[in-house]
Parts: structure tokens; C-alpha cells; sequence
């Protein structure tokens, strides 16, 4: 006889996030049924949850694309999504597990549910004045009123949720990295030069343009981006790649299916985000996950979580986010010094890093 429970409604804003398709899967583990309704998105589209289909017990509705700020759009989905669970799930009890905010607002509008809420990223930190505060006056009020809150990183409890949710109703996560089997840890990583990885979405433009600054034309340095994002970053790193032989625009990527290529291509992650916003100070990014993972050296921002992480461990260094710093960070690094620091790495518990 089964022990499991018998049925889990997910709702997932971005199929594409690695992160989502691990949670799931976790989930099938505990349910004879679990029913997914997430969205693609305009960019990144790879369709990282095609690994879904391996599993039975699970169930993947497409409802729509989201796009980036298009909220009529993002509003029609929403309610072509409320018609769907009530046409297939009607007025009865209902677990459902959601996954960020805009979903867990929608949620309040399924009668009859026990929602689990997980937060990985505090969207409000990114707003500006009434709008922050409205935003999280809300997710506060709908953490506080979950059967259960799931934190990929106990920063975000800790600093700003933990006088509105009891303790016994949190869950920390840590976003560990999941290889379905399909990848291996990297044993040796290249010498030629200082050859940096950029991956993943593109959102801190000062930030990579500090660092194309830095390193263009420059024979010490490879740099090579992997990932996605708005069309005029994109753009911008193509335009790059035209004008220096030393730096590479690669596109999207599936996760985890192409990580090991990436990464051995690579012998520094470099996971240098903006430390002047709040949820960045705090947060916990996959990136941390795969290069202990994969054996590969990572610089992180400095006055961060994460960077006090990677020092912790010895995973890496931090550097400040500034041209003038990362500049001082990369020509006071030798390719020796990241050799060191690779073999480090291959002697952690691996445990700390793989789900």
C-alpha cells in the first residue's frame, strides 16, 4: 500500500526554471498525483521541463507565455489559469504548492486549498517606493496566512519575514543543484589563460559592462557568456563579440543538460551580482551550487551572503562590482591560483551541493 498522498496541484510562473522542474519532481516523490500548470516564457525558452515527461504521476499544462512586463497578457493568463483548475478540479479540497508571488496572489482565489508557498526570490526589493511597500505588504500578509513557507535561502527568513511567520511553518530549501544523471563533475579544468563564465539570465547590465570593459582585447582573459535576456543586452554582448576575439555570446542553454560543457569550457564562474540590491545581499543563486559541483573556481560579490559562502568553503573570492574592482580583482589573479583552488574544491563533500 501507497504511503504517498494522493493529489498536489503545482503552480509554476516559469517552466524554464531549473529550480521549478527540481521541486516538482521532489513533489511527485510524495503524491500519486501531481497536476503542473506553469507558463513558458518569452525568453530562455528551452523547455528545461521536458525531463517532466519521464516521470508518470505527473501532469504539465502549458497555459501561456509569459512576457516581461506585459501585465494585460500576464492578467489573461492568470484567469485563463483559475478556469482550468476549477474546470478540472471544481469545488473539492485542494493541496496546492506555489511558486512565487504574482502565482501566490492568484492563489487566494482557489476556494477550498491548503497553500504551501516558496520563495526564492523577493520580487519586491526591486521596486521603489508605494509600489515596494504594497507589494510587500501583501506577500507578507499571504506568507503569514500559508500553511507553509519555503525559503530557498534562510537570509530571505531571517531579514525580512520572520516576525510574520512562525517558525514551525518554515522550510528552508537551499536551491542545490540536481543532474538528473545526465552530467558528471569536472576533474580537470583548463590552463591556458583566465578563461571566465558568465551564466545565466542577464540582468545586471553595469555589471557586464564593467567586466566586457575589463577584459576585452586583453590576450589574459577568455570571456564567454551562456544564457538569455532582453534583446537589448543581447544585442549589446553580440556587438561585443564582433569587435574582440576574446569574448563569446553562446545563447540559451538546457539545464542541467549542458552544464558540463560550459563549465569545462570555463575556469572561473563569475557570479558578481548587484550588492546594492537587497534581495542580491541575501540570496542564495544556483550558480554557487554548480561551481561546487563542478569543481569550478567562482568570484561572488563582496558584502553578500553567497560571497561569504564561497570564502567559507574556499570556493573563490569576492570582488566589488565596480570596473575599477573587478579590474583589480582579475589581473591580481593567476591562472596557478585558480588551479589551487580547483583542486580544493574536488576535496568537499559533494553533498553540500548536489540535491
Amino acid at each position: 500500500m501507497s504511503n504517498k498522498k494522493s493529489k498536489l496541484i503545482i503552480l509554476v510562473q516559469s517552466l524554464e526554471q531549473p529550480r521549478a522542474v527540481k521541486r516538482i519532481i521532489e513533489k511527485s516523490l510524495e503524491y500519486d498525483k501531481v497536476c503542473v500548470y506553469g507558463f513558458d516564457r518569452a525568453i530562455h525558452k528551452v523547455s528545461n521541463y521536458s525531463v517532466l515527461e519521464d516521470y508518470k504521476n505527473i501532469e504539465i499544462k502549458v497555459v501561456g507565455t509569459m512576457e516581461n512586463n506585459q501585465y494585460l497578457n500576464r492578467l489573461g493568463n492568470f484567469l485563463n489559469l483559475l478556469y482550468l483548475i476549477y474546470y478540472q478540479h471544481g469545488l473539492s479540497f485542494k493541496n496546492v504548492y506555489v511558486l512565487g508571488l504574482d502565482i501566490r496572489m492568484m492563489s487566494v482565489f482557489i476556494i477550498n486549498s491548503k497553500i504551501d508557498y516558496e520563495i526564492s526570490d523577493i520580487v519586491w526589493m526591486y521596486k521603489k517606493s508605494f509600489q515596494k511597500f504594497f507589494l510587500r505588504t501583501i506577500d507578507t500578509f499571504l506568507a503569514k496566512h500559508a500553511n507553509s513557507v519555503i525559503f530557498t535561502s534562510k537570509g530571505f527568513y531571517s531579514a525580512y519575514y520572520k516576525k510574520y511567520i512562525k517558525p514551525e511553518n518554515v522550510i528552508i530549501k537551499e536551491n542545490k543543484f540536481k543532474t538528473y544523471g545526465k552530467v558528471t563533475s569536472i576533474e580537470e579544468i583548463k590552463k591556458d589563460c583566465i578563461r571566465i563564465a558568465y551564466v545565466g539570465a542577464f540582468r545586471y547590465v553595469d555589471i557586464f559592462r564593467n567586466l566586457i570593459n575589463v577584459v576585452k582585447g586583453n590576450t589574459n582573459f577568455v570571456l564567454n557568456f551562456y544564457g538569455d535576456g532582453q534583446k537589448e543586452i543581447v544585442s549589446e554582448m553580440k556587438e561585443n563579440e564582433r569587435k574582440y576575439n576574446n569574448i563569446f555570446f553562446h545563447g540559451a542553454f538546457k539545464n542541467p543538460d549542458d552544464l558540463q560543457r560550459i563549465y569545462s569550457e570555463n575556469n572561473l564562474n563569475f557570479v558578481v551580482y548587484d550588492n546594492r540590491l537587497e534581495n542580491e545581499k541575501i540570496a542564495m543563486p544556483n550558480k554557487y551550487y554548480e561551481s561546487g559541483y563542478f569543481n569550478i573556481p567562482i568570484v561572488a560579490a563582496k558584502e553578500t551572503y553567497v560571497g561569504e559562502r564561497v570564502q567559507e568553503q574556499k570556493l573563490g573570492w569576492t570582488s566589488g562590482i565596480s570596473e575599477k574592482e573587478i579590474s583589480s580583482f582579475l589581473n591580481g589573479l593567476n591562472v596557478e591560483t585558480i588551479i589551487k583552488t580547483h583542486q580544493h574544491i574536488k576535496t568537499l563533500d559533494k553533498n553540500l551541493f548536489e540535491a
